[in-house]
């Protein structure tokens, strides 16, 4: 019983060595931009989750089709004409429109940070397309 407690002891405490490809310390060469994105792709995901619940019911909240109430703008329409900064400070403010359908919504920081993470990809997503259909039609046609 005692050696396969040694054993087992042992087994742990080789795999919480660092092996001789841990880095030493960070820099732009090391694991640590993966764990950064990774982390925002999961704060992304969050704010995915955060905008299908609450907002989901009026707002197109993804990259493609309309939103179930005609007059509430895409997500992807509001992130491509308002900067992510004042779209953030008007949901820490209790974002509040001249719509009268819209609800006021208290968020907290922590949404806050991953609806901007959201926002962040759908932004990225436009400006990847938009790149995309300007470098098409700038093309040579070919016969």
């Amino acid at each position: 019983m005692r050696t396969h407690t040694a054993v087992i002891v042992s087994l742990l405490l080789a795999g919480c060595a660092p092996g001789p490809s841990a880095p030493q310390q960070f820099g732009p060469q090391t694991a640590m931009p993966s764990l950064a994105t990774s982390l925002e792709w999961e704060a992304a995901a969050r704010g995915r989750a955060i905008a299908l619940a609450g907002c989901a019911g009026c707002h197109a909240i993804d990259r493609q089709g309309a939103s179930p109430m005609a007059a509430a703008p895409p997500f992807r329409d509001i992130v491509a004409r308002r900067s992510l900064h004042d779209i953030q400070q008007g949901m820490a403010q209790g974002l509040v429109t001249a719509h009268p359908a819209m609800p006021r919504y208290d968020f907290r920081a922590s949404e806050i940070d991953d609806l901007r993470a959201y926002f962040e990809i759908l932004r990225a997503d436009i400006r990847r397309r938009q790149g995309a259909s300007r470098s098409a039609s700038t093309q040579p046609v070919t016969r």
